[in-house]
């Protein structure tokens, strides 16, 4: 009939300007992980700004709720006001021997002069290392 056929037409880059400087076409190949690695970087440094500045933000909310709950636990262990959540943190101060692991006895005997030679050679290499105090 009209003997149209359809074409495609395209351009490749080739370089790349920006202030002065000339760049090849390869600063333009940037990867998934890349953009989220800059995504997520940029996310910690908001939040760090604004837990620095006092300003809530999505992204600093957590961790002004957290730092607000230490600060709550820490004024609950230096007086006698008691919550839930701090009552836990009141009995292991006042006894860590019942929060630690009871290791057996026959364990340690059998360990015990080899741990003890291991800790000597430790020392001996630790004194010499050609490391003085004002040197």
């Amino acid at each position: 009939m009209l003997n149209i056929s359809p074409f495609t037409y395209g351009m490749g880059v080739v370089q790349v300007y920006d202030a002065g400087s000339l760049f090849s076409a390869d600063v333009l190949d940037v990867e998934e992980s890349q953009l989220v690695a800059n995504l997520l970087a940029a996310i910690r440094e908001i939040a760090s700004i604004s837990l620095a500045v006092g300003y809530p933000t999505l992204a600093s909310v957590p961790h002004s709720v957290i730092n607000g709950y230490k600060n709550l636990l820490a004024v609950s262990v230096a007086s006698d006001y008691t919550f839930p959540g701090s009552e836990q943190i009141k009995e292991f101060i006042a006894n860590p021997e019942a929060f630690a692991v009871a290791a057996p006895a026959a364990a340690e005997t059998s360990s015990a002069p080899a741990a003890e030679a291991a800790a000597e050679e430790s020392e001996e290499e630790d004194d010499d290392m050609g490391f003085g105090l004002f040197d």
